[in-house]
């Protein structure tokens, strides 16, 4: 679930489901962020929460090679997008020597957070900096408060960002989104996707944001957009898309899509693997459409239990490290791009609708502390 702030805010680990997974086609290449294009090939049958067992592979994309995937056993097609730029197997990587490719972050400190205290310039600078020997980018959720200094201190640090509309079918809906074009229009050399909303349709219930509204609102983004190289996504569940977006999808130039395994009750021993099937069931949902997993990962406190209460998630700093490791290890053979969630601590966020887990998910805690998953990502080959 996502929290929402002010006027804008920071995103939330959101809650994702399963289905089965399903046969894939040939696919393109990715964006500047390292999207993924659907894959060739088979998917075997789904397992449990979406994982799938081993699967047949296919021929593999334009300038690909054949390369079978974890769990589910899909073929990449390589190949790079209209820009040039990203791949899967067999074409450009989508990673680079960083630990990391892009981590969600927002910049709130004990005491502080959307619409209430802010952190000052040097607080987000000083963040920045920490992050910056293990990401390319970051991703940020909103564009208001102390999340307006980011841009350019991204563009002074050398990051990539990856920045958004904070989208909830309330008042300052499209008053954030010109708000994001306004900055896009400044030309920061490190902003790369334009984000038109986080989670929107998964809150759809209370919000009552439709497909067609999340449209208009792309749209709107696109008609004030003078940067021509930026490229405009929007974000939601697996869940979500999995039911069929076809209108959104055609409209966005990347689809950004969340899971975990974690929301499932999954045990950590099979938590890559069911990922790795949903990405599966995205790439075959959607294919030749740009796209990357735009949030994954695990916290360090507060078990889930399964619905059929026969699998615990568990939440602590062992079990963060191995699903990290698992997934950097497993997206980097397929060169999937994933997007890890999150960054920093934050203590607003177990009162914001998620629960106590909300505020668990960093990688660093809240005094700036690193937890087990750094070091094992900066042991990563």
């Amino acid at each position: 679930m996502s929290g929402p702030g002010a006027a804008g805010s920071n995103g939330g680990a959101g809650t994702s489901g399963a289905t089965g997974a399903s046969a894939g086609t040939n696919g393109t290449a990715g964006s500047a962020s390292g999207t993924a294009g659907a894959s060739g090939g088979t998917v075997g049958a789904a397992g449990s929460d979406g994982g799938a067992a081993a699967g047949t592979s296919g021929t593999a994309g334009a300038g690909g090679t054949t390369s079978t995937g974890g769990a589910g056993g899909v073929t990449d097609g390589g190949g790079t997008d209209a820009g040039g730029i990203g791949g899967i197997a067999g074409g450009p990587s989508v990673y680079s020597s960083k630990p990391l490719s892009v981590i969600a972050y927002s910049p709130y400190r004990d005491g502080q957070g959307p619409g209430g205290a802010q952190p000052t310039m040097d607080q987000v600078k000083a963040d920045l900096m920490m992050l910056k020997p293990l990401v390319d980018g970051v991703r940020v959720y909103g564009t208001d408060g102390a999340q307006g200094y980011i841009p350019a201190l991204c563009d002074q640090l050398g990051i990539d960002l990856y920045l958004g509309a904070w989208i909830d079918g309330i008042a300052t809906d499209e008053p954030n989104v010109h708000a994001l074009a306004a900055i896009v229009n400044q030309n920061h050399p490190s902003i790369k996707v334009a984000i038109v909303g986080n989670e929107v349709l998964n809150r759809s219930a209370k919000n009552g944001v439709t497909e067609a509204r999340m449209v208009q609102l792309v749209d709107l983004f696109k008609a004030d957009l003078k940067v021509t190289t930026v490229k405009v996504a929007e974000a939601d569940t697996y869940p979500q898309w999995m039911k069929g977006l076809p209108n959104l999808a055609a409209d966005v130039d990347l689809i950004i899509w969340h899971t975990y395994a974690y929301w499932s009750g999954v045990d950590i021993s099979n938590a890559f693997a069911v990922v790795n099937g949903r990405y599966n069931d995205m790439l075959a949902a959607y294919p030749g459409k740009p796209m990357v997993l735009g949030e994954t990962g695990w916290p360090t406190m507060v078990d889930h239990q399964s619905t059929d209460m026969t699998t615990t998630s568990v939440a602590n700093e062992a079990n963060q490290a191995k699903y990290y490791t698992d997934a950097l290890t497993g997206f980097r053979a397929r060169n999937l791009p994933a997007w890890m969630f999150d960054a920093i601590d934050e203590m607003w966020k177990a009162t914001d609708g998620e629960g106590p887990v909300g505020a668990h998910w960093g990688i660093f805690t809240t005094a700036r502390q690193p937890k087990q998953a750094v070091t094992a990502i900066m042991n990563l080959k």
